[in-house]
């Protein structure tokens, strides 16, 4: 039988991840990396089923948890950066069955389902099959109650996220961080922008347009100094004409396949995120 490792890297050369395969399914230990090269994840794995335990660290090392599945059978979990829950998901040998949660960094419930072997169903009509069938999974709790659906869901999932990047340590100034000391030899590496000029002039663009800030968010570096970003955060002015006209640059981006804008229509927000990976 056949057996492989696939490999895909950071875009300042770091393994980002490994994956085992025999057989064209997934067989041993899954590991992926921080951007540092810290260990991020380990997902062990039998025949394409996880089984064994898994676990998941933060960019310092620090584990954040960790939960074991049986061929395939258990509950699995993933973590924010700050320790707390984002997703929680019920399987048997591989298929959906039981609660799947999902929150937001700051511990909003947004996502809360039931299925009933890889089918939707209503929590009622999962508590029934349950209590006829003594393999299903039992969840234990109330039902939550997520986030409803509106603008106020889509303000807060974005405002959550932008605090997040905001809050790293690694962020500077647009402008400034592509205008480099005559000595500096290192290179700047905004998205897919193929030249520092290139994202100089997008950037100066942004300021035209009305951005009072333009902020590039989680910068990385490689091991000759080298600098890498994958993301800008704009303040967006309070006129109206203005945040128009900053969208109208942000959206070349999609026209020009270097990016994305989010939220995708005006929805009141402070910021805006442009997504340059």
């Amino acid at each position: 039988m056949t057996t492989s490792v696939q490999r895909q890297f950071h875009r300042n050369g770091q393994l980002r991840e490994a994956v085992p395969l025999r057989g064209g399914r997934r067989h041993g230990v899954v590991r992926t990396w921080h951007r540092n090269g810290v260990l991020a994840s380990e997902e062990r794995y039998r025949e394409g089923l996880l089984h064994g335990v898994c676990r998941q660290w933060d960019a310092g090392g620090k584990l954040l948890g960790e939960f074991e599945m049986n061929r395939g059978t258990g509950v699995q979990r993933e973590w924010h950066d700050n320790g707390r829950l984002e997703m929680e998901v019920s399987t048997v040998r591989g298929v959906f069955c039981g609660r799947t949660r999902i929150w937001l960094r700051d511990g909003t419930l947004l996502s809360e389902r039931f299925y009933l072997r890889g089918q939707d169903v209503t929590a009622d009509e999962y508590r029934r099959a349950a209590k006829l069938d003594a393999t299903l999974p039992h969840f234990r709790g109330r039902v939550g109650r997520p986030l409803p659906e509106g603008s106020a869901r889509r303000q807060r999932i974005h405002r959550v996220f932008v605090r997040r990047l905001l809050g790293k340590p690694n962020r500077r100034e647009a402008a400034q961080w592509l205008r480099k000391k005559a000595d500096d030899q290192t290179r700047r590496f905004l998205g897919r922008f193929k030249r520092e000029a290139d994202a100089a002039e997008f950037v100066e663009a942004l300021y035209q347009a009305g951005a009072a800030e333009v902020i590039v968010a989680d910068i990385y570096h490689d091991q000759r100094g080298n600098q890498f970003a994958d993301a800008l955060v704009v303040r967006l002015p309070k006129s109206s004409p203005q945040r128009r006209a900053v969208r109208a640059v942000g959206d070349k981006l999609r026209k020009q396949k270097l990016g994305a804008v989010e939220p995708e229509t005006d929805i009141d927000e402070r910021r805006l995120y442009l997504s340059l990976a």
